[in-house]
């Protein structure tokens, strides 16, 4: 038969990956039987079973493909054959502070898993940080002196030296609340007594900090930290200050752009980097679970993650 050599007396196909058989849609005997590749073969030939399909021989790891999550494993090249190697269990890729664990299954498929120790930590000190099932959440702190700064009182999620409203919360003696200021008894008579150092009305200097467009001498007079012309300005994305909403300098306000590494943070989303920790945005790395930096994939691909990122 065509493309057969004798082995022990038996005609066998000489090239690896074919048998003898009929092809598709031809049975015995009126058929014409020559080596062809399983995938040509007859439904159901007996012989194919066990054979190696050539589409599975390999000569190095690259060609073989990896588990259904490239987390989970890789693609082996093993004595010409390709094979799946996983490896089961909490997988290196996660994304930390999501009160969730991410494993890979016997499979190669990744799961998530309730872990209440995974607590995302949103550097604030007035408030509680914990995980409800699998939900972060930060509980605000209230009526209680600021943590680690041994002055102030958490209120609302921040630390404040007052609040007006609250007789809870008051100022040392001789000094009287404005807003969550404690001020001298003179930032309050509607005046303006430069002669006390204030530079607006009831603002400035030893008073609250002023809003924008009132008077001032200096950066401190001002709520914004900015004084231009003996005026306070209000907070823009390039006047070099964090201030308004931003959470770093000139960044993470809504109209500004992202932080970069070192600058402060409330979520990942303030950050060019997507991930917030500790009140702070964190450089692009391998496993942390988020795309960044030039990756192609989740913790995979570009230039210093190498990972094959699968299918």
């Amino acid at each position: 038969m065509p493309g057969t050599i004798c082995v022990g007396g038996v005609c066998e196909c000489g090239e690896p990956g074919m048998v003898v058989c009929c092809a598709r849609g031809e049975e015995e005997p009126n058929c014409f039987l020559k080596c062809r590749l399983c995938a040509d073969c007859a439904d159901g030939t007996a012989e194919c079973s066990g054979v190696i399909d050539p589409s599975d021989r390999c000569k190095s790891d690259a060609e073989c493909p990896g588990p259904p999550d490239a987390r989970c494993g890789a693609g082996r090249c093993v004595d010409g054959r390709c094979e799946v190697e996983i490896r089961p269990g909490r997988v290196d890729s996660q994304v930390r502070g999501d009160c969730l664990r991410s494993e890979c299954t016997e499979t190669g498929h990744v799961v998530s898993l309730q872990d209440p120790y995974d607590v995302y930590d949103d550097g604030n000190a007035c408030t509680l940080d914990i995980c409800d099932v699998d939900e972060p959440q930060n509980l605000h702190l209230e009526d209680v002196t600021c943590p680690g700064t041994g002055g102030g009182r958490c209120h609302a999620g921040a630390c404040v030296q007052c609040v007006a409203e609250d007789s809870a919360l008051l100022c040392p003696g001789g000094l009287a609340c404005d807003g969550v200021w404690c001020v001298p008894g003179h930032c309050e008579n509607g005046a303006r007594d430069t002669g006390l150092g204030e530079t607006g009305y009831d603002c400035g200097g030893p008073c609250r900090p002023c809003h924008p467009s009132e008077r001032c001498r200096e950066a401190t007079d001002c709520a914004s930290g900015v004084c231009t012309n003996g005026s306070c300005m209000i907070p823009t994305c390039s006047d070099g200050v964090k201030n308004g909403e931003e959470t770093g300098t000139d960044c993470g306000a809504r109209s500004c752009p992202r932080c970069p590494a070192g600058q402060g943070c409330r979520t990942g989303s303030d950050c060019t980097s997507g991930v917030c920790w500790s009140g702070v945005c964190e450089a692009p790395t391998c496993s942390d679970g988020v795309k960044n930096a030039d990756e192609r994939g989740v913790d995979c691909g570009g230039e210093d993650c190498d990972v094959n990122c699968g299918g």
